[in-house]
Protein backbone atom coordinates (compact mmCIF):
# COMPACT_ATOMS: atom_id res chain seq x y z
CA UNK A 1 0.00 0.00 0.00
CA UNK A 2 1.40 2.93 -0.56
CA UNK A 3 2.44 5.06 2.62
CA UNK A 4 0.03 8.20 1.82
CA UNK A 5 -3.14 5.79 1.25
CA UNK A 6 -2.40 5.31 5.34
CA UNK A 7 -3.21 9.25 5.98
CA UNK A 8 -6.36 9.53 3.80
CA UNK A 9 -8.16 6.69 6.02
CA UNK A 10 -10.92 8.39 7.00
CA UNK A 11 -10.38 11.74 5.79
CA UNK A 12 -13.27 12.96 3.57
CA UNK A 13 -11.83 14.39 0.08
CA UNK A 14 -15.75 14.97 -1.70
CA UNK A 15 -15.59 17.88 -4.06
CA UNK A 16 -18.14 19.44 -1.89
CA UNK A 17 -15.08 19.69 0.75
CA UNK A 18 -12.60 21.40 -1.86
CA UNK A 19 -14.60 23.86 -3.17
CA UNK A 20 -11.64 26.64 -2.24
CA UNK A 21 -9.13 24.54 -4.46
CA UNK A 22 -8.79 25.87 -8.44
CA UNK A 23 -7.27 22.56 -9.38
CA UNK A 24 -8.86 19.21 -10.62
CA UNK A 25 -8.33 16.02 -9.08
CA UNK A 26 -6.72 13.54 -11.04
CA UNK A 27 -8.00 10.47 -12.74
CA UNK A 28 -8.55 7.58 -11.15
CA UNK A 29 -6.84 4.17 -12.56
CA UNK A 30 -8.86 1.08 -12.83
CA UNK A 31 -6.22 -0.68 -11.66
CA UNK A 32 -5.51 1.26 -8.92
CA UNK A 33 -5.96 0.12 -5.45
CA UNK A 34 -8.43 -0.04 -3.59
CA UNK A 35 -8.22 1.86 0.06
CA UNK A 36 -9.18 -0.14 2.56
CA UNK A 37 -12.12 1.09 4.77
CA UNK A 38 -10.84 -0.56 8.12
CA UNK A 39 -8.71 0.68 11.11
CA UNK A 40 -8.16 3.88 11.94
CA UNK A 41 -5.75 6.87 11.28
CA UNK A 42 -4.99 7.24 14.73
CA UNK A 43 -3.69 3.77 14.52
CA UNK A 44 -0.91 5.07 12.13
CA UNK A 45 -0.80 9.01 12.44
CA UNK A 46 -1.47 10.62 15.75
CA UNK A 47 -3.51 14.06 15.13
CA UNK A 48 -3.36 17.16 17.47
CA UNK A 49 -6.79 17.40 18.56
CA UNK A 50 -6.47 20.48 20.35
CA UNK A 51 -5.70 22.36 17.37
CA UNK A 52 -8.58 20.56 15.66
CA UNK A 53 -11.27 21.75 18.69
CA UNK A 54 -13.18 18.14 17.82
CA UNK A 55 -16.24 17.36 18.97
CA UNK A 56 -15.73 13.21 18.84
CA UNK A 57 -12.19 13.10 20.63
CA UNK A 58 -11.53 9.31 20.66
CA UNK A 59 -8.96 9.51 23.14
CA UNK A 60 -10.40 10.34 26.65
CA UNK A 61 -8.33 13.17 28.43
CA UNK A 62 -5.63 12.32 31.07
CA UNK A 63 -6.61 14.04 34.41
CA UNK A 64 -3.67 14.79 36.71
CA UNK A 65 -4.49 15.95 40.30
CA UNK A 66 -2.35 18.18 41.41
CA UNK A 67 -1.66 18.06 45.30
CA UNK A 68 -3.18 20.69 47.46
CA UNK A 69 0.20 21.70 48.29
CA UNK A 70 1.72 22.39 45.22
CA UNK A 71 -1.60 24.35 44.36
CA UNK A 72 -1.68 26.63 47.07
CA UNK A 73 1.71 27.07 47.09
CA UNK A 74 1.62 28.16 42.72
CA UNK A 75 -1.24 30.93 43.79
CA UNK A 76 0.92 31.97 46.82
CA UNK A 77 3.62 32.72 44.41
CA UNK A 78 3.11 36.83 43.51
CA UNK A 79 4.12 38.33 39.96
CA UNK A 80 7.50 39.94 40.26
CA UNK A 81 7.54 43.43 41.48
CA UNK A 82 10.13 46.06 39.33
CA UNK A 83 10.62 49.08 41.39
CA UNK A 84 14.57 49.43 40.99
CA UNK A 85 17.34 48.76 38.04
CA UNK A 86 18.07 45.87 40.38
CA UNK A 87 14.62 44.07 40.22
CA UNK A 88 14.86 44.79 36.16
CA UNK A 89 18.50 43.94 35.66
CA UNK A 90 17.29 40.52 37.58
CA UNK A 91 14.44 39.83 35.03
CA UNK A 92 15.98 40.66 31.88
CA UNK A 93 18.45 37.76 33.04
CA UNK A 94 15.81 35.81 33.30
CA UNK A 95 13.96 36.90 29.97
CA UNK A 96 17.85 36.81 28.03
CA UNK A 97 16.58 40.39 27.38
CA UNK A 98 18.93 42.67 26.01
CA UNK A 99 17.94 46.66 26.20
CA UNK A 100 19.90 49.58 24.81
CA UNK A 101 19.14 53.28 24.59
CA UNK A 102 19.10 56.48 27.25
CA UNK A 103 16.80 56.52 30.10
CA UNK A 104 15.09 53.28 29.74
CA UNK A 105 11.88 53.01 31.48
CA UNK A 106 11.38 49.97 33.98
CA UNK A 107 10.16 46.72 32.77
CA UNK A 108 6.51 45.42 33.80
CA UNK A 109 6.36 42.41 36.12
CA UNK A 110 2.79 41.72 35.53
CA UNK A 111 -0.34 43.24 33.57
CA UNK A 112 -1.95 45.11 37.46
CA UNK A 113 1.69 46.84 37.16
CA UNK A 114 -0.30 48.93 34.25
CA UNK A 115 -2.47 49.95 36.33
CA UNK A 116 -0.60 51.56 39.53
CA UNK A 117 2.23 53.24 37.11
CA UNK A 118 0.40 54.00 33.57
CA UNK A 119 -3.34 54.23 34.67
CA UNK A 120 -4.32 51.96 32.06
CA UNK A 121 -8.07 52.14 30.90
CA UNK A 122 -9.78 49.33 32.78
CA UNK A 123 -11.88 48.20 30.35
CA UNK A 124 -8.50 47.43 28.04
CA UNK A 125 -7.32 45.60 31.13
CA UNK A 126 -10.67 43.32 31.32
CA UNK A 127 -10.38 42.74 27.74
CA UNK A 128 -7.03 41.49 28.20
CA UNK A 129 -7.41 39.07 30.68
CA UNK A 130 -10.90 38.15 29.19
CA UNK A 131 -8.67 37.14 26.18
CA UNK A 132 -7.04 34.72 28.59
CA UNK A 133 -3.73 36.76 28.42
CA UNK A 134 -2.85 36.01 32.24
CA UNK A 135 1.08 37.37 32.30
CA UNK A 136 3.23 39.12 29.91
CA UNK A 137 5.91 37.82 27.82
CA UNK A 138 9.34 38.92 27.56
CA UNK A 139 9.05 41.45 24.75
CA UNK A 140 5.64 42.49 26.42
CA UNK A 141 7.45 43.40 29.39
CA UNK A 142 9.72 45.19 27.97
CA UNK A 143 7.96 46.91 24.73
CA UNK A 144 4.39 48.27 26.44
CA UNK A 145 6.09 50.54 29.33
CA UNK A 146 8.41 52.03 26.67
CA UNK A 147 5.69 52.66 24.19
CA UNK A 148 3.32 54.00 26.61
CA UNK A 149 6.46 56.75 27.67
CA UNK A 150 5.92 57.26 24.27
CA UNK A 151 9.61 56.69 23.27
CA UNK A 152 10.31 54.66 19.92
CA UNK A 153 11.10 51.71 19.66
CA UNK A 154 12.87 48.79 17.28
CA UNK A 155 11.70 45.37 18.95
CA UNK A 156 13.50 41.79 18.22
CA UNK A 157 11.67 39.14 19.92
CA UNK A 158 11.20 35.14 18.54
CA UNK A 159 8.34 33.83 16.58
CA UNK A 160 5.12 33.50 18.87
CA UNK A 161 6.35 36.00 22.01
CA UNK A 162 3.21 38.05 21.60
CA UNK A 163 4.69 40.84 19.67
CA UNK A 164 1.35 42.02 18.56
CA UNK A 165 0.08 42.36 21.88
CA UNK A 166 3.03 44.17 22.71
CA UNK A 167 2.62 46.99 20.49
CA UNK A 168 -1.55 46.74 20.59
CA UNK A 169 -2.00 47.79 24.07
CA UNK A 170 0.13 50.77 24.43
CA UNK A 171 -1.00 51.99 21.12
CA UNK A 172 -5.00 51.75 21.95
CA UNK A 173 -4.01 53.44 25.09
CA UNK A 174 -2.41 56.17 23.89
CA UNK A 175 -5.29 56.72 21.35
CA UNK A 176 -7.75 56.36 24.38
CA UNK A 177 -6.26 59.24 26.37
CA UNK A 178 -5.02 61.49 23.21
CA UNK A 179 -6.52 65.00 23.58
CA UNK A 180 -7.56 64.47 20.04
CA UNK A 181 -10.80 62.70 20.74
CA UNK A 182 -13.24 64.59 18.09
CA UNK A 183 -15.67 62.66 16.02
CA UNK A 184 -14.47 62.36 12.39
CA UNK A 185 -11.15 63.89 13.64
CA UNK A 186 -9.15 61.47 11.77
CA UNK A 187 -6.45 58.03 11.53
CA UNK A 188 -4.32 58.63 14.92
CA UNK A 189 -3.64 55.13 14.68
CA UNK A 190 -1.99 52.76 12.03
CA UNK A 191 -0.52 49.56 11.73
CA UNK A 192 1.62 48.60 8.41
CA UNK A 193 1.89 44.77 7.42
CA UNK A 194 3.40 42.92 4.80
CA UNK A 195 0.46 40.36 3.90
CA UNK A 196 -2.70 40.91 4.14
CA UNK A 197 -3.35 37.29 6.31
CA UNK A 198 -1.29 39.24 8.98
CA UNK A 199 -3.12 42.60 8.86
CA UNK A 200 -6.91 40.35 9.17
CA UNK A 201 -4.98 38.45 12.60
CA UNK A 202 -4.07 41.87 13.73
CA UNK A 203 -6.89 43.25 13.41
CA UNK A 204 -9.14 40.30 15.18
CA UNK A 205 -6.43 41.25 18.13
CA UNK A 206 -7.49 44.67 18.17
CA UNK A 207 -11.15 43.78 18.10
CA UNK A 208 -10.54 42.01 20.90
CA UNK A 209 -8.94 45.02 22.84
CA UNK A 210 -10.99 47.79 22.19
CA UNK A 211 -14.91 45.86 22.64
CA UNK A 212 -16.61 47.77 24.49
CA UNK A 213 -14.20 50.73 23.83
CA UNK A 214 -16.09 53.79 20.89
CA UNK A 215 -13.03 53.94 19.35
CA UNK A 216 -13.52 53.63 15.41
CA UNK A 217 -11.43 50.70 14.28
CA UNK A 218 -10.65 49.42 10.60
CA UNK A 219 -8.88 47.03 8.52
CA UNK A 220 -8.12 48.15 5.15
CA UNK A 221 -9.71 45.66 2.67
CA UNK A 222 -10.53 45.76 -1.09
CA UNK A 223 -14.00 46.41 -0.10
CA UNK A 224 -13.07 48.95 2.55
CA UNK A 225 -10.38 50.82 0.00
CA UNK A 226 -13.36 50.68 -3.08
CA UNK A 227 -16.06 52.53 -0.63
CA UNK A 228 -13.11 55.37 0.37
CA UNK A 229 -12.19 55.57 -3.14
CA UNK A 230 -15.83 56.35 -4.03
CA UNK A 231 -16.80 58.48 -1.38
CA UNK A 232 -19.16 56.42 0.36
CA UNK A 233 -17.22 56.08 3.60
CA UNK A 234 -15.21 58.73 4.82
CA UNK A 235 -11.62 57.74 5.96
CA UNK A 236 -11.35 60.13 8.68
CA UNK A 237 -13.79 58.11 10.88
CA UNK A 238 -11.70 55.39 12.14
CA UNK A 239 -9.17 56.27 15.02
CA UNK A 240 -7.11 53.22 14.46
CA UNK A 241 -7.04 51.34 10.98
CA UNK A 242 -4.97 48.32 9.79
CA UNK A 243 -3.57 47.87 6.19
CA UNK A 244 -0.92 46.69 3.51
CA UNK A 245 1.39 49.13 2.31
CA UNK A 246 -0.06 49.46 -1.64
CA UNK A 247 -3.92 49.78 -0.46
CA UNK A 248 -2.77 52.11 1.18
CA UNK A 249 -0.82 54.20 -0.62
CA UNK A 250 -3.26 53.85 -3.48
CA UNK A 251 -5.46 56.25 -1.64
CA UNK A 252 -3.22 58.31 -0.43
CA UNK A 253 -2.51 59.01 -4.05
CA UNK A 254 -5.85 59.85 -5.07
CA UNK A 255 -6.39 61.62 -1.91
CA UNK A 256 -8.62 60.20 -0.47
CA UNK A 257 -6.94 59.32 3.10
CA UNK A 258 -4.71 61.62 4.81
CA UNK A 259 -2.38 59.99 7.41
CA UNK A 260 -1.18 63.81 8.95
CA UNK A 261 -2.67 63.13 12.07
CA UNK A 262 -1.52 59.78 12.78
CA UNK A 263 0.17 59.87 16.53
CA UNK A 264 1.06 55.99 16.63
CA UNK A 265 2.95 54.42 13.62
CA UNK A 266 3.45 50.36 14.01
CA UNK A 267 5.52 48.77 11.24
CA UNK A 268 4.88 44.43 11.92
CA UNK A 269 7.61 42.19 10.15
CA UNK A 270 9.57 45.56 10.11
CA UNK A 271 12.76 43.77 7.95
CA UNK A 272 10.40 42.65 5.06
CA UNK A 273 8.90 46.62 4.74
CA UNK A 274 12.38 47.35 5.10
CA UNK A 275 13.70 44.91 2.40
CA UNK A 276 14.10 45.49 -1.48
CA UNK A 277 10.55 45.49 -3.10
CA UNK A 278 8.44 47.06 0.01
CA UNK A 279 11.05 49.73 1.12
CA UNK A 280 10.03 52.50 -1.58
CA UNK A 281 6.25 51.74 -0.16
CA UNK A 282 7.28 52.19 3.21
CA UNK A 283 8.59 55.50 2.66
CA UNK A 284 6.08 56.71 1.09
CA UNK A 285 3.86 55.95 3.91
CA UNK A 286 6.24 57.74 6.40
CA UNK A 287 6.57 60.86 4.01
CA UNK A 288 3.06 61.51 4.63
CA UNK A 289 3.10 60.68 8.73
CA UNK A 290 3.71 64.41 9.33
CA UNK A 291 2.69 64.56 12.81
CA UNK A 292 4.87 66.32 15.11
CA UNK A 293 5.22 64.01 17.53
CA UNK A 294 4.46 60.68 15.71
CA UNK A 295 5.80 57.78 18.24
CA UNK A 296 7.02 55.04 15.84
CA UNK A 297 7.89 51.32 16.48
CA UNK A 298 8.82 48.26 14.63
CA UNK A 299 8.87 44.62 15.43
CA UNK A 300 10.22 41.84 13.84
CA UNK A 301 11.47 38.32 14.57
CA UNK A 302 14.77 39.16 12.50
CA UNK A 303 16.25 42.68 12.58
CA UNK A 304 19.06 42.69 10.28
CA UNK A 305 21.71 45.28 10.58
CA UNK A 306 21.23 47.02 7.32
CA UNK A 307 17.15 47.12 8.70
CA UNK A 308 18.41 48.33 12.00
CA UNK A 309 20.40 51.47 10.60
CA UNK A 310 17.47 52.80 8.35
CA UNK A 311 15.04 52.23 11.35
CA UNK A 312 17.44 54.43 13.81
CA UNK A 313 18.10 56.77 10.78
CA UNK A 314 13.73 57.77 10.58
CA UNK A 315 13.46 57.41 14.67
CA UNK A 316 14.19 59.83 17.41
CA UNK A 317 16.46 58.70 20.01
CA UNK A 318 14.82 54.81 20.06
CA UNK A 319 15.34 51.92 22.45
CA UNK A 320 16.03 49.06 20.82
CA UNK A 321 15.02 45.55 22.68
CA UNK A 322 16.13 42.58 21.69
CA UNK A 323 14.72 38.88 23.28
CA UNK A 324 17.03 35.98 22.71
CA UNK A 325 19.63 36.54 19.55
CA UNK A 326 18.46 38.73 16.63
CA UNK A 327 18.65 35.70 14.47
CA UNK A 328 17.67 32.34 16.43
CA UNK A 329 14.45 30.58 16.38
CA UNK A 330 11.94 29.87 19.46
CA UNK A 331 13.70 27.86 21.79
CA UNK A 332 10.16 25.34 21.69
CA UNK A 333 11.01 24.51 18.55
CA UNK A 334 13.13 21.14 18.02
CA UNK A 335 15.09 21.79 14.40
CA UNK A 336 16.21 19.47 12.15
CA UNK A 337 18.31 19.33 8.46
CA UNK A 338 17.75 15.71 5.87
CA UNK A 339 19.88 15.99 3.52
CA UNK A 340 18.07 13.63 0.68
CA UNK A 341 20.50 13.62 -2.22
CA UNK A 342 18.24 14.81 -4.73
CA UNK A 343 14.76 16.05 -5.30
CA UNK A 344 13.12 13.02 -5.85
CA UNK A 345 14.60 12.10 -2.55
CA UNK A 346 12.46 14.46 -0.72
CA UNK A 347 9.19 12.59 -1.01
CA UNK A 348 10.79 9.12 -0.11
CA UNK A 349 12.11 11.63 3.20
CA UNK A 350 8.59 12.31 4.03
CA UNK A 351 7.40 8.68 3.51
CA UNK A 352 9.96 7.38 6.21
CA UNK A 353 9.03 10.63 8.65
CA UNK A 354 5.41 9.07 8.43
CA UNK A 355 6.84 5.43 9.24
CA UNK A 356 9.19 6.32 12.21
CA UNK A 357 5.99 7.82 13.56
CA UNK A 358 7.21 11.85 12.53
CA UNK A 359 4.13 12.71 10.36
CA UNK A 360 1.84 14.35 12.95
CA UNK A 361 -0.91 16.71 11.68
CA UNK A 362 -1.35 19.80 11.60
CA UNK A 363 1.91 20.09 9.31
CA UNK A 364 2.94 23.52 6.78
CA UNK A 365 5.22 22.37 4.09
CA UNK A 366 7.00 25.71 2.45
CA UNK A 367 8.27 25.99 -1.31
CA UNK A 368 9.63 28.44 -2.85
CA UNK A 369 7.83 29.37 -5.95
CA UNK A 370 3.75 28.79 -6.94
CA UNK A 371 4.95 26.42 -9.86
CA UNK A 372 6.82 23.80 -7.15
CA UNK A 373 3.89 24.35 -4.69
CA UNK A 374 1.47 23.61 -6.91
CA UNK A 375 3.19 20.43 -8.68
CA UNK A 376 3.89 18.98 -4.65
CA UNK A 377 0.05 19.57 -4.15
CA UNK A 378 -1.55 17.84 -7.15
CA UNK A 379 1.40 15.25 -6.41
CA UNK A 380 0.24 14.67 -2.41
CA UNK A 381 -3.74 14.58 -3.85
CA UNK A 382 -2.87 12.16 -6.38
CA UNK A 383 -1.74 10.05 -3.04
CA UNK A 384 -5.08 10.83 -1.66
CA UNK A 385 -3.37 13.33 1.29
CA UNK A 386 -5.78 15.39 3.25
CA UNK A 387 -4.05 19.03 1.73
CA UNK A 388 -4.77 21.86 0.32
CA UNK A 389 -2.68 25.21 -0.96
CA UNK A 390 -1.50 28.65 -0.40
CA UNK A 391 -0.49 31.17 -2.95
CA UNK A 392 -0.22 34.19 -4.32
CA UNK A 393 -1.86 32.99 -6.98
CA UNK A 394 -5.46 32.44 -5.35
CA UNK A 395 -7.51 34.97 -3.81
CA UNK A 396 -7.75 36.61 -0.49
CA UNK A 397 -10.91 35.07 0.15
CA UNK A 398 -9.52 31.42 -1.27
CA UNK A 399 -6.58 31.93 1.13
CA UNK A 400 -8.76 33.08 3.68
CA UNK A 401 -10.92 29.71 3.20
CA UNK A 402 -8.29 27.68 3.59
CA UNK A 403 -6.39 28.98 6.68
CA UNK A 404 -9.85 28.19 8.06
CA UNK A 405 -10.35 24.75 6.53
CA UNK A 406 -6.92 24.24 8.64
CA UNK A 407 -7.85 25.84 11.07
CA UNK A 408 -10.81 23.69 11.63
CA UNK A 409 -9.26 20.52 11.04
CA UNK A 410 -10.85 19.31 7.52
CA UNK A 411 -7.16 20.31 6.22
CA UNK A 412 -4.18 18.34 7.44
CA UNK A 413 -1.38 19.39 5.58
CA UNK A 414 -1.33 23.16 4.60
CA UNK A 415 1.08 23.24 1.30
CA UNK A 416 2.28 27.13 0.92
CA UNK A 417 5.14 29.64 -0.37
CA UNK A 418 6.54 32.54 1.77
CA UNK A 419 2.85 33.79 1.49
CA UNK A 420 2.09 32.97 4.91
CA UNK A 421 5.55 32.72 6.35
CA UNK A 422 4.98 35.57 8.74
CA UNK A 423 3.09 36.49 11.73
CA UNK A 424 0.04 33.89 10.53
CA UNK A 425 -1.07 32.44 14.06
CA UNK A 426 -1.05 28.89 14.25
CA UNK A 427 -1.37 27.45 17.60
CA UNK A 428 -1.21 24.10 17.54
CA UNK A 429 0.92 22.91 14.31
CA UNK A 430 2.82 20.26 15.21
CA UNK A 431 5.37 20.15 12.28
CA UNK A 432 6.67 22.35 9.74
CA UNK A 433 8.67 21.13 6.37
CA UNK A 434 10.76 22.63 4.42
CA UNK A 435 10.90 21.27 1.10
CA UNK A 436 12.82 23.49 -0.60
CA UNK A 437 15.68 25.53 1.80
CA UNK A 438 14.36 28.97 2.26
CA UNK A 439 16.97 31.55 0.65
CA UNK A 440 18.09 33.16 3.98
CA UNK A 441 18.04 32.63 7.64
CA UNK A 442 15.11 35.55 8.33
CA UNK A 443 12.89 33.68 5.74
CA UNK A 444 13.71 30.16 7.82
CA UNK A 445 12.85 31.90 10.97
CA UNK A 446 9.62 32.82 10.21
CA UNK A 447 8.78 29.92 8.12
CA UNK A 448 9.65 27.28 11.29
CA UNK A 449 8.05 30.05 13.92
CA UNK A 450 4.31 28.85 12.22
CA UNK A 451 5.38 25.99 14.99
CA UNK A 452 6.21 26.04 18.52
CA UNK A 453 4.02 29.19 18.88
CA UNK A 454 2.49 29.86 22.84
CA UNK A 455 5.34 28.07 24.36
CA UNK A 456 3.72 24.69 22.97
CA UNK A 457 6.54 22.28 21.31
CA UNK A 458 6.95 22.14 17.96
CA UNK A 459 9.50 20.61 15.00
CA UNK A 460 10.44 21.95 12.32
CA UNK A 461 12.63 20.21 9.02
CA UNK A 462 14.52 21.00 6.31
CA UNK A 463 14.90 18.91 3.09
CA UNK A 464 18.33 19.63 1.58
CA UNK A 465 19.98 18.46 -1.81
CA UNK A 466 24.23 18.71 -3.18
CA UNK A 467 22.20 21.72 -4.77
CA UNK A 468 21.07 23.79 -1.49
CA UNK A 469 25.11 23.35 -0.04
CA UNK A 470 25.59 27.15 -0.18
CA UNK A 471 22.01 27.96 1.36
CA UNK A 472 22.28 25.50 4.24
CA UNK A 473 25.30 27.26 6.06
CA UNK A 474 22.62 30.64 7.59
CA UNK A 475 20.22 27.62 8.57
CA UNK A 476 23.14 25.71 10.84
CA UNK A 477 23.82 29.18 12.35
CA UNK A 478 20.47 29.71 13.09
CA UNK A 479 19.69 26.31 14.55
CA UNK A 480 23.31 26.74 16.65
CA UNK A 481 21.99 30.11 17.81
CA UNK A 482 19.08 27.86 18.98
CA UNK A 483 20.90 25.26 20.71
CA UNK A 484 20.02 22.69 18.40
CA UNK A 485 23.54 21.66 17.51
CA UNK A 486 21.84 17.75 18.00
CA UNK A 487 19.65 18.70 14.75
CA UNK A 488 22.62 18.64 12.19
CA UNK A 489 25.62 16.01 11.37
CA UNK A 490 29.22 17.68 11.81
CA UNK A 491 29.93 17.21 7.98
CA UNK A 492 27.14 19.49 7.34
CA UNK A 493 28.68 22.31 9.44
CA UNK A 494 32.36 21.64 7.68
CA UNK A 495 30.41 23.22 4.35
CA UNK A 496 32.49 26.25 2.58
CA UNK A 497 31.72 29.29 4.74
CA UNK A 498 30.02 32.07 2.47
CA UNK A 499 31.04 35.22 1.18
CA UNK A 500 29.02 38.29 1.32
CA UNK A 501 28.78 37.98 -2.56
CA UNK A 502 27.61 34.57 -2.13
CA UNK A 503 24.47 35.49 0.50
CA UNK A 504 23.79 37.89 -2.03
CA UNK A 505 23.16 36.29 -4.58
CA UNK A 506 21.40 33.33 -2.90
CA UNK A 507 18.79 35.67 -1.81
CA UNK A 508 18.68 37.07 -5.01
CA UNK A 509 18.43 34.28 -7.30
CA UNK A 510 16.05 30.98 -6.34
CA UNK A 511 18.40 28.01 -6.89
CA UNK A 512 17.51 25.63 -10.12
CA UNK A 513 15.67 22.11 -9.20
CA UNK A 514 14.16 19.76 -11.14
CA UNK A 515 10.18 19.03 -11.62
CA UNK A 516 8.44 17.98 -8.76
CA UNK A 517 6.93 14.81 -10.24
CA UNK A 518 6.29 10.98 -8.96
CA UNK A 519 3.16 10.21 -10.47
CA UNK A 520 3.80 7.29 -13.17
CA UNK A 521 4.23 7.98 -16.61
CA UNK A 522 1.08 6.02 -18.08
CA UNK A 523 -1.18 8.41 -15.45
CA UNK A 524 0.59 11.35 -16.64
CA UNK A 525 -0.26 10.41 -20.36
CA UNK A 526 -3.62 9.45 -19.27
CA UNK A 527 -4.12 13.34 -18.03
CA UNK A 528 -2.38 14.67 -20.98
CA UNK A 529 -4.74 13.01 -23.34
CA UNK A 530 -7.74 13.72 -21.70
CA UNK A 531 -6.51 17.64 -21.31
CA UNK A 532 -6.15 17.60 -25.27
CA UNK A 533 -9.62 15.86 -25.59
CA UNK A 534 -11.08 18.79 -23.43
CA UNK A 535 -8.59 21.36 -25.61
CA UNK A 536 -9.83 19.69 -29.14
CA UNK A 537 -13.50 19.91 -28.12
CA UNK A 538 -13.47 23.40 -27.53
CA UNK A 539 -11.97 23.94 -30.49
CA UNK A 540 -14.63 22.54 -32.06
CA UNK A 541 -17.12 24.27 -30.19
CA UNK A 542 -15.51 27.63 -31.30
CA UNK A 543 -15.43 27.11 -34.94
CA UNK A 544 -19.09 25.35 -34.54
CA UNK A 545 -20.27 28.95 -33.45
CA UNK A 546 -18.34 31.02 -35.53
CA UNK A 547 -19.40 28.78 -38.88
Amino acid sequence: MDIFRILSRGASLKKSKQVTTDYALPSKSQNQDKVKKTGSIRDEVDKETDFFHLKNHSKPKEVVETPKEEEEEKESVPPPKIASSEDANKLRALNRSKITGDDIPLPIGSFEDLVSRFKIDKKLLNNLIEGGFVEPTPIQCESIPICLENRDMIGCAPTGSGKTLAFLIPLIQAILISPNNSKNYGIRGLIISPTNELAVQIFQELETLTKGKKLKIGILSKQLANRINNKIINSNKFDILVSTPLRLIDLIKNENLNLSKVEQLVIDEADKLFDQGFVEQTDDILSNCTYPKLRKSMFSATIPSGVEEMANSIMKDPIRVIIGHKEAASNTIQQKLVFTGNEEGKLLAIRQMIQEGEFKPPIIIFLQSITRAKALFHELLYDKLNVDVIHAERTPKQRDDVIKRFKNGDIWVLITTDVISRGVDFKGVNLVINYDVPQSAQAYVHRIGRTGRGGKIGKAVTLFTKEDDKAVKPIINVMKQSGCNDGFSEWMEDMNKLSKNDKKDIKKHQIKRNQISTVPKVMKNKRKRKEEMIQASKKRKAEETQN
